[in-house]
């Protein structure tokens, strides 16, 4: 009988065991569709998420992702407060990037000058007590200002009062950008609904293309990380949130189904169920649950997860997905989407997991490394690095203990290592690049969108030949 456990035991294929066969192609790479979904009520305009992890995504990823289109997911390793001002962050912040340029009231016009020629503009918004009062230029702070360089620019403002200057709001800012590609205005500010300044919209920032994912009301949607038994954290947060995602590494638990029951009659934002990675995990959730508007896949795949080693317990992630795939087709779910969660380190992994049927990927490593991302940068003999960590390393079980007491702490080991990842640069470089790829790869694989991709996609296998260092535990 236990033999027979290991002879019958099924093969799991892992990204490195198969390849996508080319099929024919209609379209360039370029005009292929990557929007997806990302839960039940939420479009992403690129295939891809954020982790949630502590030296990964906080309010400065998530803005960046929004910005592209994509969707960060919020860490919750810190207090309700803490995870509750991230996400109010993103949710305030434009949907286009802007700078904190102008001038003080009271500011001398020497100052502003300098400025002025520093950044190469020609006109500046001039601030009082938090709101714009009018514009000041280069021509008017060296006629006014020539006597005195110590004048304060509000002089200036307060002669030309009786010139109109055009406010414009975070709901017309897409017309303010138009104004400054037209040359009529060099930086234009940009105010909230109650006339308070948020920023400044210059040529730098508007000669870049933005395609923002944004709600109903034209805010930049975020995710929050959350755990299905801390029903007064998601009450604080879903206000602000457009999705929870569960922050569970065995969904598959009865304790963890009954909570997330719980939970999800208590809110009214999409929920994800996560992680699973097996048929029977998601007939279970789907019985359980009264509504699932997403579920995150993969089980002890990522780059810092050493789960397989310390606990023996390990899907990959992409047999996982077709697990979950054929689960949710099997029980009339199919309009569910899947989010591949762990070991993503390419394009082309990402491309293999939505070929299996996931609807977006999730990715950690990849982004560790990139100036967004949560943790410091450290310099280490001439080479720049970022710190990575596991949610279930020793250092991130420490901190949520100390931060957060609706914590379960359950195990008494460390499922997760700590560790550093080469600085990569802006993360909107290594999301384009990402994009770039998947387009390419739903190109050969002859699909012109994600759904089409399902359907004609075809999977090859290789013999491969193993050596030593195959087998070396490493860091990816």
């Amino acid at each position: 009988m236990f033999r027979e456990k290991l002879s019958n035991a099924p093969y799991m294929t892992s990204f490195d065991d198969v390849y996508i066969v080319p099929g024919r192609a209609s379209l360039e790479p370029r005009e292929v569709d990557v929007r997806t979904r990302f839960s039940s009520s939420i479009e992403l305009l690129v295939p891809i998420a954020s982790s949630p992890m502590d030296t990964v995504t906080g309010s400065e990823l998530a803005i960046a992702l929004a910005l592209h289109g994509a969707i960060g997911v919020v860490h919750r390793n810190c207090s309700v407060d803490e995870q509750l001002e991230m996400v109010k962050r993103v949710k305030e912040f434009p949907p286009y990037p802007l700078r904190a340029l102008y001038a003080e009231f009271n500011e001398p016009c020497s100052r502003v000058l300098e400025s002025l020629r520093n950044e190469g503009l020609r006109d500046l918004p001039v601030i009082r007590d938090g709101r714009v009062v009018g514009y000041v230029s280069v021509t008017e702070l060296l006629e006014h200002c020539r006597d005195n360089p110590l004048k304060p620019v509000g002089e200036i403002v307060a002669k030309s009062s009786a010139k109109p200057h055009r406010l414009f709001t975070l709901a017309n800012i897409r017309e303010a950008r138009r104004e400054v590609l037209e040359g009529r205005i060099d930086a234009v500010a940009i105010t909230s609904s109650d006339g308070m300044y948020v920023g400044t919209l210059t040529l730098r920032e508007a000669l870049e293309e933005y395609t923002p994912l944004t709600d109903d009301d034209g805010r930049l949607r975020v995710a929050a990380a959350i755990s299905p038994f801390d029903v007064a954290r998601a009450k604080v947060l879903e206000r602000y949130v457009d999705a929870f995602v569960s922050d569970v590494a065995h969904f598959h638990n009865v304790n963890v189904l009954k909570a997330s029951r719980n939970l999800v009659r208590d809110i009214s934002r999409d929920f994800i169920a996560g992680n699973v990675g097996t048929y029977e995990a998601v007939v279970d959730a789907l019985t359980t649950i009264e509504v699932v508007h997403g579920f995150r896949v993969g089980i002890g795949g990522g780059s810092i997860c050493i789960t397989s080693e310390v606990c023996g317990a390990y899907v990959p992630t992409l047999w996982a997905v077709a697990s979950v795939r054929d689960a949710l087709e099997d029980h009339g779910a199919g309009s569910i989407p899947i989010i591949a969660d762990g070991g993503i380190r390419t394009p082309g992994d990402a491309v293999k997991a939505l070929a299996a049927g996931a609807s977006s990927v999730m990715l950690g490593y990849v982004f560790a490394g990139t100036d967004e991302a949560c943790a410091p940068l450290i310099a280490i003999g001439g080479r720049l690095y970022k710190p990575y960590r596991g949610m279930a390393s020793r250092g991130a079980m420490a901190r949520r203990y100390a931060l957060d007491r609706y914590a379960r702490i359950s195990k008494r080991i460390a499922e997760g290592i700590e560790g550093l990842v080469p600085y990569r640069g802006p993360v909107s470089k290594v999301l384009r690049e990402f994009v770039e790829g998947i387009k390419a790869g739903l190109g050969y694989a002859g699909a012109s969108s994600i759904k089409e991709l399902w359907e004609k996609a075809r999977f090859g296998r290789t013999l491969k030949k193993y050596t030593p260092q195959d087998l070396i535990p490493r860091l990816r």
